[in-house]
């Protein structure tokens, strides 16, 4: 009977790549609701720009911390490590890259190759707070420092320990952009938008401790922290406070992302439509999730293309065809990519 009232962390591997493609899709939407906020009155598109907003992100850098865990407990060699992961994102980056900074600091902005190479290479992320590509530095940074954090996490003597420890690595970062924001605002208005980002991360490596040792959460709490991420970002209103917004966004939507895994569990043991619909959802989602890195790569490069030529990426037939070039492009990076990897990269 206990069992029924319990869900296995392990559920979150189960669903990783469906995940994944719920997040590019709520990425997607933000783009969108971004342009789209100041331009049509639609409830829609204010709620979800307010209390959605970009919390994928922190989703992405959650399920990437899961997966880390998982790749370093299987082989935990640091070169191997650094190359498989260093080569899955800069790989597709400098595909997309490279003919979009082109495009832009060369022909269309005319700024020379020194802006070229500025922006290419993330300097103009510190100096100027350019984030047209941001994501990358973050991931880049994340697996950087993983190892690092997996020690931090398997030395602890207990589960509580390690939660301690992380706990206590969140607060240090928080203190770090609060420090930021006080006394060098400018830096912060540059790269505050990676580090915000850093906690979401840090929970994912130690939540993939708990999906790897099978652990169990009561579905009740699943519904509790529901409940409090509500509380929190609409009467409470924190998601309109600077720093503590990120992360009531990103603790919403960590709630509702268990909540729809109570769904797909629910479906799947379903007869008959409960299981067409579960098929759908999973195979619809999943195959986004294999694109991730690189639908929001295109979509981000494609859509500030349009946007420089005024096309109206604020309307939905606009996105649509957005997307659909975007999700084109990322097929083709895809191939280019495993091409690459496996007739150049060594691992």
């Amino acid at each position: 009977m206990m069992e029924k009232k319990q869900l296995s962390y392990e559920n979150l591997s189960k669903y990783r790549n469906v995940l994944m493609g719920v997040q590019i899709v709520l990425i997607i939407a933000f783009h969108f609701s971004g342009d789209a906020y100041y331009v049509r009155d639609s409830r829609i598109i204010q709620l979800f720009y307010k209390y959605i907003r970009s919390s994928g992100v922190d989703m992405f850098l959650l399920l990437s911390g899961i997966g880390l865990y998982f790749s370093w407990k299987k082989r935990p060699e640091a070169k191997r490590f650094y190359i498989k992961r260093y080569t899955r994102i800069l790989i597709p980056y400098f595909i997309v890259a490279i003919p979009s900074w082109l495009w832009l600091d060369i022909f269309y902005e005319h700024q020379g190759w020194g802006a070229f190479l500025q922006d290419l290479f993330f300097v103009t992320f510190f100096t100027e707070g350019e984030r047209w590509f941001w994501y990358i530095v973050m991931a880049a940074f994340c697996y950087w420092v993983f190892p690092h954090i997996f020690n931090i996490i398997e030395s602890a003597a207990d589960r509580v320990s390690a939660q301690m420890r992380i706990l206590l690595l969140c607060v240090m970062s928080t203190v770090i952009l609060v420090m930021l924001q006080l006394y060098n605002n400018e830096l912060y208005n540059c790269i505050g938008i990676a580090l915000l980002r850093i906690p979401a991360f840090l929970i994912g490596v130690l939540i993939g401790k708990a999906v790897y040792e099978k652990q169990k959460i009561l579905r009740s709490r699943i519904y509790l922290t529901a409940v409090l991420a509500i509380i929190l970002a609409w009467p409470l209103q924190f998601v309109g406070i600077k720093i503590l917004g990120t992360y009531t966004l990103a603790y919403l939507n960590y709630a509702l992302m268990m909540l729809f895994i109570l769904v797909l569990e629910y479906l799947s043991a379903r007869k008959s439509l409960g299981q067409k619909i579960y098929r759908v959802i999973t195979s619809v989602f999943g195959w986004f999730g294999k694109y991730t890195l690189e639908l929001y790569l295109t979509h981000v490069a494609v859509r500030l293309v349009m946007k420089r030529f005024e096309f109206p990426t604020y309307r939905i037939s606009g996105e649509a065809l957005l997307v659909i070039i975007s999700i084109i492009l990322s097929i083709i990076i895809s191939r280019m990519t495993d091409y690459i990897q496996k007739k150049v990269v060594k691992y």
